[in-house]
């Protein structure tokens, strides 16, 4: 009977690959660890109200499939995984490059169409142990949303939401042929937030002493009707549309830095870092850098008073603009540094 039995979330794993063909299914082998997965199927059904002689409806259609979810994880530099995800998010051309023949290497992620060589990801994800649990394999993946944030006392975390072409509920358990690569996730203290008046200005050793950093990517993925066809019940296409972007710090109130930038209107520069541990064979350390040619300080209002004991806090939020002083210029770009030669 449905419902006697148990699951335990604790055994399940994912693991994804990357495509050539938007919706072509690949092997996934580079497995992940997640915090949260909650990407599934659902197929809504219409009740069709016609008039039929009763009080009671008596037929139904089954209407599109919606495949979409976000999965949580810690970002670990050596997981391939993290690296095929960042390049998924930010669609565009993934420039590497050795660093001085220190078997370290660099990783410039662009924004762009995802319309280059790996134009979307399949996953293999089972919910469940091996014996009860059930695999599922998506396909067509692309992300939606990339969300990067750093807190006090926590790991870097990863957030992406997620939308797919089509899923299917398969006996495909790939668990035996998945490793798992020991890594480090990047944390709170290899964090660095810096903001200044002009690119260059930007330097590890010049930051915000803030208490909390989150940026976000929205690739405002075009899923609704106009992306469907009549005779299929799931998307068709999946292209982007204007990517947008959220940049937010909270940071003690003890100067009107922000609050002055605000309302002049200050063109600024600013980079989101993590650095991690030594990489192997390598004086070379990992990281993870966000850099922003051109922001403006949308929000830093002086700070609310909420009691008589408290440190006085101000939220700081950013506009994150395309940097229009040259035909290269971009609004973001991404560079990972690890000891993975391609991606």
């Amino acid at each position: 009977m449905i419902g006697t039995g148990s699951n335990i979330s604790a055994y399940s794993y994912a693991a994804m690959g990357r495509e050539t063909t938007f919706g072509t299914g690949v092997t996934c082998s580079a497995s992940f660890n997640f915090l949260s997965f909650s990407l599934k199927t659902t197929k809504e059904g219409k009740i069709l109200e016609e008039v039929s002689r009763h009080r009671t409806h008596s037929q139904r259609i089954s209407l599109g499939k919606k495949i979409e979810g976000e999965v949580e994880m810690y970002i670990k530099p050596a997981e391939t995984a993290c690296s095929f995800f960042l390049q998924n998010a930010f669609g565009g051309s993934v420039t590497s490059s050795e660093i001085s023949a220190t078997a370290a290497y660099s990783h410039e992620f662009k924004i762009g169409a995802m319309n280059l060589t790996h134009t979307a990801i399949s996953i293999n994800a089972r919910k469940g142990d091996a014996t009860n649990g059930q695999v599922f394999e998506y396909k067509g993946v692309r992300v939606n949303e990339l969300g990067i944030m750093a807190e006090l006392d926590e790991a870097a975390k990863m957030t992406l939401g997620l939308i797919c072409k089509d899923s299917t509920a398969t006996t495909n358990d790939i668990e035996s042929a998945l490793t798992v690569t020991a890594s480090e996730p990047f944390t709170f203290v290899g964090g660095r937030f810096s903001v200044e008046t002009t690119f260059a200005s930007l330097t590890s050793s010049s930051y915000w002493n803030v208490q909390s950093v989150e940026f976000k990517l929205s690739n405002s993925l075009k899923a609704d009707n106009d992306s469907r066809r009549i005779g299929s019940d799931v998307l068709s296409i999946l292209p982007p549309g204007i990517a947008s972007f959220e940049l937010s710090a909270s940071i003690r109130f003890d100067t009107t830095t922000a609050y002055d930038a605000m309302m002049a209107g200050t063109k600024l520069s600013a980079e989101f870092e993590f650095v991690g541990s030594t990489l192997t064979g390598s004086s070379t350390t990992s990281s993870l850098t966000l850099a922003f040619p051109e922001v403006y300080v949308n929000e830093a209002g002086d700070p609310e008073i909420g009691g008589p004991d408290e440190i006085l806090k101000s939220d700081v939020t950013f506009h994150v603009m395309r940097d229009t002083s040259s035909a290269t210029g971009y609004a973001c770009t991404a560079t990972l540094v690890n000891g993975t030669a391609t991606i």
